[in-house]
């Protein structure tokens, strides 16, 4: 007697079954694409930016040499048209004077000055400094003797940006 076997057909049916079968590959690709993402290291949790203080301009001043390093009120910086000013008499005598920029308690987010020590200014040209416990003082060698006209305006997180003028 012949061996009656199962039609291909009938067996295969079973296996796909339209729309049961449909909806698991859709529930398969998905779980594959989400772990595909999830893997390749393209998505990214943001990182949180630390909190930067404000530079306080209103109690400000600029302390050097020149003033033996004291908060004296006379060299305290004043709101202008172009930012915060002080307006300095110096003598020009060949030798930098050592200056920063601090509030009357020396506190460290409000001291601000060079990012390496003895930084230079020079006459007209902008310069950033840094508003941190390890800025260094910065050096401003006068021309001619006479008033000079220290600015300062904020710039990014954390840095002021100087200009000296002669007036």
């Amino acid at each position: 007697m012949p061996r009656k076997t199962k039609s291909p057909a009938l067996t295969l049916g079973f296996f796909i079954n339209g729309d049961a079968v449909k909806k698991l590959l859709t529930i398969a690709s998905i779980c594959i694409t989400l772990s595909a993402c999830s893997s390749s290291g393209s998505f990214k949790i943001p990182e949180i930016a630390p909190d930067v203080p404000r530079i306080q301009f209103e109690n400000m001043f600029l302390r050097g040499v020149f003033n033996w390093w004291e908060a004296d009120p006379s060299y305290k910086f004043k709101r202008s048209n172009s930012g915060w000013t002080v307006d300095v008499e110096l003598i020009a005598d060949g030798q930098p004077y050592d200056f920063r920029l601090s509030d009357a308690k020396w506190t460290p987010s409000q001291s601000c000055g060079g990012k390496y020590k003895g930084q230079p200014v020079m006459l007209g040209s902008t310069v950033y400094l840094v508003c941190e416990q390890g800025s260094e003082n910065l050096q401003f060698t006068p021309s001619s003797t006479g008033t000079y006209r220290f600015t300062v305006t904020a710039a990014s997180a954390g840095e002021v940006a100087l200009v000296v003028s002669k007036i």
